[in-house]
């Protein structure tokens, strides 16, 4: 085997500032005001390694429909897309004309990949007809997804990473959803989410309270490896699928009170004596 020269190992040192560099230069700021013009034109976004500052706020761009008396409704039909963006200021569907609310319904597709949010995100009571896509995105402030509804095929949260409270309450998906290699710092709140599909939360952890209370999942569900570190509420749940919880680590008890498994459950390699199990 030939040994790296010292002029060969300089000249890759070399391209690799550059392209660091480059990649750094490349990080600009954006104003959050400019992709809401944007989008008000009917423009998909596609915005990658920028800096976003300022509040984004879709409840500013697309047309207000009235659902009722206290509720309007904002379309948005173009294509959102971010990648390796970091987001200074919050980012929300859900907000208030006056006295009345306005939630956001998306028709396209919903991304933010391996982004990084400084600020709140707020996606309640959005709808989304095509994929929604947070794979490794990192929520240093509280993140809210509560009566989300999606239709896609598949919906993505794997390794994600929350700092703060987490909760996806009430949200129903048509099809499958993943949180593959999740981490949550600060409580998450899972309580009454329904799924068409599979749930996946195989590797994931838990270091705080956890609560899939009330859920509904009709495909096969995993919590293979996942770690919970605090209490952990699976109670009054239905699993119409098989589950699964291969190597799980409960570290302190699991409420499994009036759970419903219509298949089978393998709770193989779980301290058993953390269950608690009184149907």
């Amino acid at each position: 085997m030939k040994t790296l020269s010292l002029v060969n190992f300089i000249v890759i040192m070399l391209l690799v500032a550059t392209s660091c560099s480059s990649f750094a230069a490349d990080r600009t700021e954006v104003n959050a005001s400019k992709i809401i013009s944007q989008m008000k034109k009917g423009k998909p976004v596609h915005i990658v390694n920028k800096i976003i500052t300022g509040d984004l706020d879709f409840t500013d761009i697309g047309k207000h429909h009235i659902l009722n008396a206290n509720m309007l409704q904002c379309d948005i039909r173009a294509n959102v897309f971010f990648e390796n963006c970091v987001f200074m200021g919050k980012v929300t569907s859900n907000g208030k004309r006056g006295n009345t609310a306005v939630q956001t319904r998306f028709m396209s597709n919903l991304i933010f990949s391996g982004c990084e949010f400084r600020g709140e995100v707020n996606f309640d009571n959005a709808t989304v007809f095509g994929m929604v896509n947070f794979s490794r995105a990192t929520f240093r402030e509280t993140a809210s997804f509560n009566n989300m509804a999606v239709w896609a095929k598949d919906s993505y949260f794997s390794e994600m990473k929350a700092a703060k409270g987490f909760t996806m309450i009430y949200a129903s998906f048509a099809g499958n959803l993943y949180f593959l290699n999740a981490a949550f710092d600060g409580v998450a709140s899972f309580q009454e989410t329904a799924t068409n599909g599979k749930l996946i939360f195989n590797n994931s952890i838990f270091r705080e309270r956890a609560g899939f209370d009330m859920m509904q999942t009709l495909g096969n569900s995993f919590f293979n490896y996942a770690r919970f570190e605090k209490f952990t509420d699976f109670s009054q749940s239905r699993f119409f699928g098989i589950v699964e919880f291969v190597n799980a680590n409960f570290e302190q008890n699991a409420n499994f009170v009036k759970t419903t498994f219509t298949q089978t459950v393998n709770f193989d390699g779980v301290d058993n004596d953390k269950l608690i199990i009184n149907n």
